[in-house]
């Protein structure tokens, strides 16, 4: 800091009272005189002609810089290649401002919207009137809220912007071993981008849910400090030891080495392993239980070779995929505040509706179910001007396809509601062994009462149908009719997983001298010793219960809670089995399959009387001959019933067999 006292060096640092901000403005205003032939001028004749300053030359050189990625863009129009991991991820957006097809993707985005009223304009004395269509208006009707072109802009901005910053927040801003952070933008890589809007659209969001995933993990785990298990205090960056690294001469945070007492003999520095951090090693993709799989291709045809087929409802982990690091040393609270940004008031989920897909794994059925349930039960106090909510498009939905054959469309939303959603049932007392709901295991707040509703889960997929858009309402009645079996399914596999974890493999010290937490026994009570199981204080404080819901796609929705509340492994299993041997799943069951029965049940009734009446006619001929229609025989021979196959294809034959004269009097 500079200084006026003589007794401390200030170098080359110019200590005066005038150099302030504004001495600092007035060199950036500073008019710079030049030619109008040099390049700043020709530069910037479009926004104006003279009295250019400095930070007109910053301008410059940044547009520049934008021509620049746009070039090296067109050098890879054919390149292949798709983004197999987080990292090549962030840099497609980082270059997609700079490619062909970004000019187009307003188009190929405003027809999936709806269109607003014209708005007319007065061009005046001439009494004509023009109807103006603003592209930023254009709107969908959605739970929980309306959003626009406008918004869908904003968010592809922000996401195209914020991963640059990311990149450089992780990897640094390069060095002689690394990629320089100008090469972010300009498609270094050889990243395919697609030539069309649809095609573009529709591998920006299969990307999108995989980037969110993950920062939905990072979010949730740099949130919390050391004291609640997670990575707000782990560094990452330059020189940061992961689970791959060797074991080094030297200490990195000790001064000196300690060698004093040593023999002469023996070296002066000793080998040091350093506690690596986790945080470091998940960007690296290191992680014990945190490994991903094998991605060849991502898009419109995701390929990935080691998805496991045993485990239904796991979702395929996308490569963290960060190798070298030039940044200085940072910690996890630093990459969470940039991902927050990101992230912001969760408007970025609205992209998700622009081509809505069925759930294909566990935390998309689940996150799908919740807010479903929530637009069902949304107060009716937001249908304002005629407009409709999500439970009346549903309802409509339910009407039209079932053609009014199922009047009371209640009987199928009640169900719905009460599998999935909080109707008022979370908080109400039950008793120990009661049935429980979907979200009394997702719920962000808790009973004091541990047999009632905990914070065990949140899903990282929880961007992709937090925005359920009223158009799309025949696509989720289809989807809340004919997949609960297949989320039913999921859910006993997390369950199983659940069981299947091994405290001692994971090194819960509490758990390694006791039988209980082997085979599928983890969360289950002692049957030899009364109030005992696993030993571990929480399910946080469980070391395999975190990587375990990593892998079907989960998090814990509150770490902090289920610390304070001492929510341990058996209780979390208790809800899990009630969660999946609940009432109200055999309710919803029952209801999806008397919605199909019911639209099927008079095309039934169809088809057996027509087949009563097939039957009926097959007894009568076999009694009585009926020869209605007086069909002749062709085959006039009075032996043509011992006539030989073979004979049947001699010429002769053959064309005897054309001359046919059916249906005569």
């Amino acid at each position: 800091v500079p200084s006026s006292q003589k007794s401390h060096q200030d170098g080359e640092l110019q200590c005066r009272h005038t150099f302030t901000g504004k001495h600092i403005d007035g060199i950036l205003g500073k008019i710079i005189q030049m030619s109008n032939l040099e390049h700043v001028p020709q530069c910037r004749s479009r926004e104006k002609e003279w009295n250019f300053n400095i930070m007109d030359f910053i301008a410059c050189l940044y547009s520049h810089l934008d021509e620049y990625n746009e070039v090296c863009h067109l050098s890879t129009l054919f390149s292949k290649r798709h983004p197999c991991s987080i990292y090549e991820i962030l840099c497609w957006f980082s270059g997609l401002p700079h490619s062909t097809v970004y000019s187009a993707l307003p188009g190929g985005i405003t027809k999936l919207l709806d269109k607003p009223k014209n708005q007319p304009i007065d061009s005046g004395d001439s009494g004509l009137e023009i109807e103006f269509v603003n592209q930023k208006e254009f709107y969908l009707d959605a739970y929980p809220t309306r959003f626009t072109y406008e918004n869908i802009e904003a968010v592809l901005t922000l996401i195209c912007s914020k991963s640059y910053d990311v990149l450089a927040r992780i990897a640094g801003t390069g060095d002689e071993h690394t990629r320089y952070a100008c090469e972010y933008a300009n498609n270094s890589l050889k990243l395919h981008y697609p030539k069309t809007a649809d095609d573009c659209l529709s591998m920006l969001l299969d990307m999108l849910r995989r980037l969110l995933s993950v920062f939905r993990f990072l979010e949730s785990k740099c949130s919390y400090s050391a004291v609640e298990f997670g990575w707000a205090d782990c560094q990452y960056g330059k020189n940061v030891p992961t689970t791959k690294s060797h074991c080094n001469d030297r200490s990195t945070d000790e001064a000196t080495c300690q060698a004093e007492c040593k023999p002469k003999r023996q070296s002066k520095c000793q080998p040091n392993c350093q506690p690596t951090s986790p945080l470091m090693s998940y960007l690296n993709d290191c992680l014990p239980g945190h490994l991903p799989h094998q991605l060849t291709n991502v898009g419109c045809k995701p390929e990935c070779k080691t998805c496991p087929g045993n485990k239904p409802g796991m979702p395929c982990l996308t490569p963290i995929g960060f190798r070298g690091f030039s940044g200085s040393i940072k910690t996890g609270a630093q990459l969470c505040s940039i991902i927050k940004k990101i992230l912001g008031n969760g408007m970025i989920a609205c992209l998700f509706t622009l081509a809505p897909r069925p759930p294909t794994n566990l935390p998309e059925h689940f996150q799908f179910a919740v807010s479903l349930a929530k637009g069902l039960s949304a107060s009716k106090q937001s249908k304002v001007d005629g407009i409709k909510t999500l439970a009346d498009t549903i309802a409509d939905s339910i009407t039209d396809r079932s053609i009014k054959l199922y009047e009371d469309t209640a009987e199928l939303v009640d169900p719905i509601c009460e599998a999935y959603g909080n109707k008022g049932i979370e908080h109400r007392k039950q008793k120990p062994d009661a049935k429980r709901n979907l979200s009394c295991i997702s719920l962000t707040s808790a009973c004091i009462n541990e047999e009632h509703c905990v914070p065990y889960l949140s899903p990282l997929s929880c961007d992709t149908y937090h925005y359920l858009v009223n158009k799309q309402s025949n696509s989720y009645l289809s989807w809340a009719v004919y997949l609960p079996w297949t989320f039913h399914k999921y859910l006993a596999s997390l369950l199983d997983a659940f069981k299947a974890i091994r405290c001692e493999d994971w090194g819960c010290s509490n758990c390694l001298h006791t039988d209980i937490c082997k085979g599928e026994s983890h969360g289950m009570l002692n049957p030899a010793e009364k109030g005992t199981g696993c030993q571990c204080t929480s399910v946080v404080h469980c070391n395999g219960v975190s990587p375990t819901l990593y892998q079907y796609g989960f998090t814990f929705r509150d770490a902090q809670n289920l610390i304070s509340l001492k929510r341990n492994c058996f209780n979390m299993r208790s809800h899990l089995y009630n969660v999946v041997n609940s009432d109200y799943f055999t309710e919803l069951f029952k209801q999806c399959d008397m919605l199909l029965w019911r639209i099927r049940e008079p095309f039934s009734y169809l088809v057996l009387t027509l087949w009563l009446l097939s039957l009926l006619y097959l007894l009568h001929i076999m009694v009585i001959r009926l020869d209605l229609l007086h069909i002749k025989s062709h085959l006039h021979s009075p032996s043509s019933h011992r006539i030989a196959a073979q004979s049947l294809l001699a010429a002769a034959r053959v064309n005897k067999l054309n001359r046919v004269f059916y249906l005569q009097p």
